[in-house]
């Protein structure tokens, strides 16, 4: 058993970044996840990110070096594995190629880093878009 301290502040989560935390927590509800996605980035985009988080998580569950500490669903803090996941879903998908894979050898075995990475941009990418809309809605943009 692995015991972690995490604190409840600290350095500001990016919207894709929560939303990777959250899909986390709530993996069990892959279609409540789709349906919620589906809102903010339309239904094609929400479902391809569940997808590849189900193909994320099933790398994870069969290569990973240690199970990751996810957190129930209401906690307030975040674990560090949790945020570690989050960025590299985001170095995946930014094309961050060579961070990314940094981040994947920690991550999983070395058969499953190439995977991991493609699994991470195919989560990362739609949520990006997400980030994107709130920029073009922000008052301070000209238009």
């Amino acid at each position: 058993m692995r015991h972690e301290y995490f604190k409840t502040v600290g350095p500001a989560l990016r919207v894709p970044e929560w939303r990777i935390v959250q899909m986390l927590r709530r993996q069990q509800e892959a279609d409540r996840l789709e349906a919620e996605l589906a809102g903010a980035i339309g239904l094609e985009r929400a479902r391809a990110c569940v997808d590849g988080f189900a193909q994320l998580m099933a790398l994870m569950r069969l290569h990973a070096w240690h199970p990751p500490l996810i957190l129930r669903p209401g906690a307030e803090g975040v674990s560090d594995d949790e945020r570690n996941l989050a960025r590299f879903v985001l170095l995946s998908a930014e094309q961050d190629r060579e961070a990314a894979l940094v981040e994947a050898m920690a991550i999983v075995v070395p058969q499953a880093i190439l995977p991991l990475v493609a699994a991470g941009e195919r989560v990362g990418l739609p949520l990006l878009c997400e980030e994107c809309r709130d920029r073009l809605d922000c008052p301070l943009t000209f238009q």
